[in-house]
């Protein structure tokens, strides 16, 4: 035991200072353990009735104190008053409950100087203080106290103002026997300090919210005095025969008398036993060879022939119960645990679960809720898998640390494939720690405490080793630990072959899969090529998710299905970090790295996930849903509706999936059926021909033919025939209807080229353009105003996360970043204040008696002499059409452009939007396959896609025509020559790139319309490989053709664009 002295001392000379003392990882924890719960009989385990456990959950006083120093000395005596203190909720953070404040940083320790392992004299302590009673009918049973887990870098525990223990891991529980210390029916005083900062901070240095405060439950369980500690289920499946096979290892606290042993039943989801007899197994006893005491663990053994094999696609589960008898046959002890019978194997360069290789689809996950921060509950949980499993998800790594265990229990009841993950991550001290002598043991004991409490977890196929800390002897030690107690999953390790990425083929010792973050596809290619590594290539982040991302993530899944070793990966990741706050306005915002005026900060770099923190889907997640999916439709002969469908299962059959099909005809639906049922085994591929006729086009229709796959079965948390993917592919097909026709009444233009504006009228129409500018100032059609501002070259977009982020300051940043990054290669060519320069501008009726206006501009960033150069040709032709087209020449000093297009401004009241292209979501050049083309609708305002920091959003790829109307149904056509991208939105790009927060401005009335070339591709930049060269704008001519027109009520958007393609 140890006094309030030492725990409070601040110098070496008055005591050891144990928050900074890294060979220490606590004092007077119970050895680790299984999340098990006593029960008083097998009746009780088996009914889960009644286990012996209290929670000490709730309301608890609360006081905050700026240095360790400063915390009173009698602060847990029972007689110290706390009226005066705050009560805050437990679980719960106290820096998100009013007191300190969270602190975001990357990789940076969030104080200065970091010196392992020294930390500040100014180090935030929390102290708490609860009553808690023990239930009376635990009177002579063992009573134990546990911290399921305490964020901080130290706290120290009291009961009745007498010093119990000592933890320092934040994301695992410490439980302390505390039998001497209470009493049964007592009441009694629970004191704790909870250190902010300490040692152990270096090896927590995860890019997350640092947070601080008692995060996980806090309970009391009692046993018997002899009682089961541990129970370890080696429950694996016999992939040639079939068979459940299971070892159980339940360790007892002692060794009893001769006599003693162990049960164990198996019982199925409806309480069926599995077990003819249960199996049994004697208790060790008295000494083995040289007097050397016998471990108690009672080693229990056998098939389970009925058994079903748990998978990501059927997870399986079984009921494990285990009772302790004595010697006369009475039962002592029981507990249970839930099993699945699952066997993980590396073979060939492939991961086999259950002698299958199955693709890793996963997403990297850290615990967060925007107003509780690590603290989760159970619904906060389902909802993560709701959305997972709805997006065809498999796989997730819990990053960068162990996880609570009720989300594990989900993840196998629900299916979730995970790596289990160390809470180690000494980023700022990447190469320093690993070999640090001081930390070995911390090191192996974070590892070995997650093995021992989850190893009985059927959804965990993988245990890592932490987090981008770099390699040495510790993890090598860890490593071999994991290995022993541990033989049926492999391990990861991703610094064990990284030596920043230049060797993959590295690091055996530690890691049994080839697992880097961020590798660009050519390099994996590679890889896969040239190899003689037998370890597949799974990658540990990848495709990150920073605002409007995952670029290529499409390009990255054809190269994984189409080269062996590669195993698929982890996205980084799921969770935008905002954390709720008010902003200036009083309007709710979330609000990242130095929004609560923290020094060291990386903004907002935590808002980097596929999902809102509200759990809400970002777009890309239509992107992952689709390359997921378990069923692929190929086309052998789209011109004749043949197909081929094959499924993507790991282990079962297809005939739940049935599949809807469609013919469309520019987005219209012509025809629609049902194919016949497909029982398919995985992997089974079967050809298909459509009952169905192609339908009559007209020159330039296009068909497509849609693949709708509904999932009929009821399944958990996402329900009954919901979509769970598609398939399109265009059909060639030949026209034989003649063009469509719209009469439209042609009038005599009239020109009159001012020295100012340039004014051509004629029947409904009067257009004024304004020589200054080069652009249309006015444009109205029978009186109604169309456009306020007419077509003008436009080479910006607001910077996504992806092309820089904004928040960081790039002139005084690292060169090798500047240059890795386009934005500050954007401003320092002034692509974001461009001007335009008009060269040239003439006007002249032609014979037809369409007016064409000609001008030469020049777009340039501010002084900079380099310019994109736009010969703009108008035509205004006699029935009120405006065909415009564009030649730019993109000059090599402006490579590599955010995009090339024009915009133009409406009036206000024209809010509704129609088009043909991709869609409903925003799609993008390089991520756009999970939006088929179709014909959408939606208003305007509908659009905006509130990313956290505000950016490019909304695109529109494969566009057609767009149409955007007012209420009663007057509109505007924009008709492309060809496929163009574009969007209408109202909000400027202006507006976005000054703005840092949702709050800082209000959607507007009047629209802008974007009509591009190509907008450059979004990539993955903003942590790895940038915007593929194909999805760049490079120097070059680019054209750019389209007819604007107006609509009537009446009009169909369709059929006028087919007509004005003629």
């Amino acid at each position: 035991m140890f006094s309030q002295e030492q725990l409070s001392a601040t110098t070496a000379r008055d005591a050891l200072l144990v928050w900074q003392t890294p060979e220490l990882t606590g004092i007077n924890r119970i050895p680790p353990r299984a999340t098990l719960w006593p029960y008083a009989s097998t009746a009780d385990a088996v009914a889960d009735r009644a286990p012996q456990r209290k929670l000490l959950d709730g309301q608890w006083k609360f006081k905050l104190v700026p240095t360790v120093e400063a915390t009173p000395r009698d602060f847990m005596a029972v007689s110290t008053s706390d009226a005066d203190w705050a009560t805050v909720q437990v679980p719960g953070l106290w820096t998100m409950q009013g007191f300190g404040k969270p602190i975001y940083t990357n990789w940076k320790t969030a104080f200065t100087p970091a010196k392992p392992p020294f930390v500040p004299k100014e180090n935030e302590t929390g102290l708490y203080r609860v009553q808690f009673e023990v239930p009376a009918d635990w009177s002579g049973k063992r009573i134990v106290l546990g911290f399921g887990g305490v964020e901080c870098g130290c706290y120290s525990v009291w009961i009745d103002g007498v010093a119990i223990g000592l933890g320092k891991d934040s994301r695992l529980p410490s439980e302390f026997d505390v039998t001497p210390y209470v009493k049964a029916g007592g009441k009694h005083t629970l004191a704790v300090q909870v250190i902010r900062w300490a040692d152990t901070t270096y090896i927590e240095d995860q890019d997350h919210w640092r947070q601080a405060g008692i995060s996980r439950s806090v309970y009391l369980y009692a046993t018997p005095k002899t009682y089961i500690h541990d129970v370890f289920a080696k429950a694996t499946w016999d992939v040639v025969r079939g068979v459940g096979k299971l070892g159980v290892e339940a360790r007892v606290n002692e060794l009893p008398e001769k006599g003693w042993t162990v049960s164990v039943r198996l019982l199925d989801g409806a309480g069926k036993e599995l077990l003819a007899e249960p199996l049994k197994g004697e208790v060790p006893h008295g000494l083995e060879g040289h007097n050397r005491p016998r471990e108690p663990i009672a080693d229990v053994t056998g098939e389970v022939p009925g058994a079903l094999p748990w998978s990501h696609e059927t997870p399986t589960l079984y009921t494990l119960v285990v009772t302790l008898r004595d010697k006369a046959g009475n039962e002592i002890d029981a507990t249970r645990t839930r099993i699945g019978f699952k066997t993980v194997e590396i073979k060939n360069r492939e991961l086999l679960i259950n002698g299958k290789m199955v693709y890793i689809k996963g997403v990297n996950r850290h615990d967060h809720h925007d107003r509780t921060g690590k603290v989760l509950s159970r619904e906060d949980y389902l909802k993560e898998i709701a959305v997972l499993k709805a997006h065809n998800f498999n796989a997730v790594r819990c990053s960068h640390y162990s996880n609570d265990p009720l989300w594990l229990d989900l993840c196998d009841e629900y299916g979730l494939l995970v790596i289990d993950e160390a809470d180690i991550e000494t980023h700022h001290h990447y190469a320093m720690l690993p070999h640090d002598t001081r930390y070995a043991f911390a090191f192996l004991d974070r590892c070995m405490r997650m093995c021992v409490r989850d190893r009985n977890h059927a959804s965990i196929y993988m245990w890592s080793l932490g987090n981008e800390s770099g390699y040495g002897p510790n993890q090598d030690a860890a490593a071999g630990w994991l290995r022993h107690a541990d033989p049926t999953r492999p391990l990861h390790c991703e610094g064990a072959i990284c030596k920043a990425n230049s060797d993959w083929d590295r690091g055996h010792a530690a890691t049994d899969v080839i697992n880097p973050m961020y590798p660009s596809i050519d390099s994996i290619v590679d890889w896969a090529k040239t190899t003689k590594d037998w370890r597949p290539f799974i990658m540990c982040e990848y495709s990150h998710a920073m605002g409007n991302s995952n670029g290529s993530l499409a390009d990255y899944w054809a190269a994984i299905e189409a080269h062996h070793g590669l195993q698929g990966g982890y996205i980084w990741e799921l969770f935008d970090h905002g954390l709720v706050q008010k902003g200036k306005s009083g309007q709710e915002r979330w609000a990242y790295g130095g929004d609560f005026d923290e020094v060291q900060h990386d903004t907002n770099f935590c808002c980097d996930g596929l999902i809102w923190p509200d759990r809400t889907p970002h777009p890309a997640m239509q992107e992952c849903k689709r390359l997921f999916q378990p069923i692929a439709i190929g086309a052998d002969d789209a011109a004749n509706l043949r197909f081929t469908v094959r499924s993507k299962y790991d282990f079962i059959t297809s005939g739940h999936v049935k599949i809807m099909w469609t013919l469309t005809v520019d987005g219209k639906e012509v025809s629609k059926g049902e194919l016949e049922r497909l029982d398919l085994k995985p992997d089974e591929r079967r050809t298909i021909a459509l009952n169905a006729k192609l339908p009559p086009v007209a020159r330039g229709q296009e068909v497509h033919v849609n693949f709708t796959l509904i999932d009929t079965r009821d399944v958990p948390l996402v329900g009954k025939d919901k979509v769970m993917g598609f398939v399109q592919h265009a059909v060639p097909v030949t026209a034989s209807l003649p063009a469509v026709r719209i009469n439209r009444l042609a009038a005599k233009l009239s020109l009159q080229d001012g020295a100012d504006v340039i004014r051509v009228t004629g029947g409904e129409s009067d257009v004024m353009l304004d020589r200054k500018t080069g652009r249309l100032a006015s444009w109205r059609v029978c009186g109604v105003e169309l456009l306020t501002a007419g077509p003008l070259g436009h080479l910006w977009r607001a910077p996504t996360d992806n092309d820089g982020i904004r928040a960081w300051d790039y002139k005084k940043g690292i060169a090798d970043w500047r240059a890795r990054k386009a934005l500050p290669r954007w401003t320092d060519a002034g692509l974001d204040h461009v001007v335009h320069e008009v060269t040239s501008i003439t006007a002249a009726a032609r014979a037809d008696g369409a007016v064409v206006i000609t001008t030469a501009l020049a777009h340039r960033g501010g002084d900079v002499a380099a310019a994109v150069k736009d010969t703009q040709e108008l035509v205004i032709l006699a029935d009120g059409v405006l065909a415009f087209s564009h030649v730019f020449d993109v000059p090599t000093e402006l490579n590599d452009l955010p995009r090339l297009g024009v915009v133009a401004q409406l009036p206000t009241g024209f809010d509704a939007m129609e088009w043909l292209g991709h869609g409903p979501g925003e799609s993008y050049i390089d991520r756009h396959i999970g939006t088929p083309v179709g014909r959408y609708s939606s208003a305007i305002r509908e659009r905006y896609v509130p990313y956290i920091m505000p950016q490019e959003h909304g695109n529109i790829f494969g566009l057609r025509w767009i149409a955007v109307r007012r209420a009663d149904g007057v509109g505007i056509l924009a008709s492309a020559d060809g496929l163009i991208e574009g969007k209408a939105t109202l909000v400027s790009d202006e507006t976005l790139t000054k703005s840092w927060h949702t709050d800082e401005f209000t959607l507007g009335n009047t629209p802008w319309l974007h009509l591009d070339v190509r907008q450059r591709g979004l990539g993955t930049a903003s942590c790895g490989p940038d915007t593929l060269e194909r999805y760049k704008i490079h120097a070059g001519q680019y054209r750019l053709s389209y007819r604007l027109a107006a609509l009537a009520k009446a009009d169909d958007a369709n059929a006028v664009h087919r007509a004005l393609l003629g």
